[in-house]
């Protein structure tokens, strides 16, 4: 993505002054509703959604009596919440900006910490089940070791008996991912904690680290893979562009070379896969006399193949395929079959066969196109 920076400031310039506004109970609905569509459609078009969700202006319109008891979030707190993660979203695309041009190690490390809190929506929570304990493979905090675990790392939040894990997402979303990476590496994995929590419930302190380690470490593997599509040839067991060698039919003046190489296909997938890689060898030794059958003319029949099917490309190369693929056929057991040739294994008959093919199935794209 191609992101501007000034753009992104400008952003967070009018956010701070919405922000300000909304303390002083001075809201412009029509205003904000205009920069939420702006930031929007900027974001999406360098591919950042996570904004979609948030109702800056819904939450404008609660009353001003809407929350009655005194300790808990005042009105202006509790509106403010979306667009405080919104500054902190428009803040991380800069931090990302800033990490990609100076790629040592420890920025590396919060760039993969970055895009897994961008592929996982559920990213803060999970993490916040674990600083809070909900997730057992964690030390437990109650709120005094919650607000001690946060104050310990230079944060003033003050947790007042709210839902633990909810309390802490909030206070994550509004968090850079500089300051992620910093509750993770300095607080959630400190010795410390693993050590008192396990002397508390008669656990083996290395292993109960190492269960918490591999708990977080498929967490974020999950994060980055969260919105990978299935790839159906997973499914399916056959690669796309394999499918369409096997759809693409031989209809060359050669019925001979047309079955030979519909026969090594049908071989291969009934999986008889040593008479269909001998097949597929047979098709390419026919083909190389596609041009002149007389066997005392094969070597300048294969070199009118070649020179024609490296138009705009490396005849060179091609050349070299040819006497490659005609050695391979001549030293493994798929031409012949004396005690001096060498067996292959399944897995180097299937590449072979896919390799042959590509090319014989680029020959004969350009022997129709001689056809037409």
């Amino acid at each position: 993505m191609v992101v501007n920076t000034k753009i992104l400031q400008t952003f967070l310039d009018e956010l701070s002054t919405i922000i300000y506004e909304i303390n002083r109970d001075n809201i412009d609905k029509g205003y904000i509703e205009k920069w939420q569509k702006r930031v929007t459609v900027y974001l999406a078009s360098i591919g950042i959604t996570r904004l979609a969700h948030l109702q800056f202006v819904d939450t404008v319109d609660i009353p001003l009596n809407y929350l009655k008891d005194p300790n808990q979030q005042t009105r202006n707190e509790v509106i403010q919440q979306d667009f405080f993660i919104a500054r902190r979203v428009l803040n991380d695309i800069l931090i990302k900006e800033t990490l990609l041009k100076n790629k040592n190690q420890d920025n590396l490390k919060k760039l993969k910490l970055l895009q897994a809190r961008e592929e996982n929506f559920d990213f803060e929570l999970t993490l916040a089940e674990m600083i809070c304990g909900d997730n057992d493979k964690f030390p437990y905090r109650s709120s005094h070791f919650i607000n001690t675990f946060f104050m310990d790392l230079g944060f003033s939040f003050i947790h007042n008996g709210e839902t633990r894990r909810i309390w802490i997402k909030e206070r994550l979303e509004e968090l850079t991912i500089i300051d992620i990476h910093k509750i993770i590496s300095k607080g959630l994995f400190k010795r410390k904690y693993f050590n008192d929590d396990a002397r508390k419930k008669g656990l083996n302190r290395d292993e109960f680290f190492k269960e918490a380690f591999l708990e977080f470490k498929e967490f974020i593997q999950e994060s980055l893979e969260a919105n990978i599509g299935l790839d159906l040839s997973t499914v399916l067991d056959m690669n796309v562009n394999l499918e369409l060698l096997f759809d693409q039919k031989a209809n060359t003046s050669d019925q001979s070379l047309n079955d030979l190489i519909e026969e090594a296909k049908d071989r291969f997938l009934n999986n008889d896969r040593q008479v269909a890689i001998e097949k597929i060898w047979d098709s390419f030794e026919r083909i190389k006399t596609f041009y002149n059958s007389n066997p005392k003319q094969k070597k300048a029949s294969a070199d009118k193949l070649s020179k024609n099917i490296s138009i705009d490309f490396d005849k060179k190369f091609i050349d070299e395929e040819f006497k490659t693929l005609t050695n391979i056929g001549n030293n493994y057991k798929i031409r012949h079959h004396e005690t001096s040739t060498s067996t292959l294994n399944d897995e180097h008959i299937n590449y072979l066969f896919f390799r042959m093919l590509s090319l014989i199935d680029l020959c004969l794209v350009f022997l129709h196109k001689e056809d037409d």
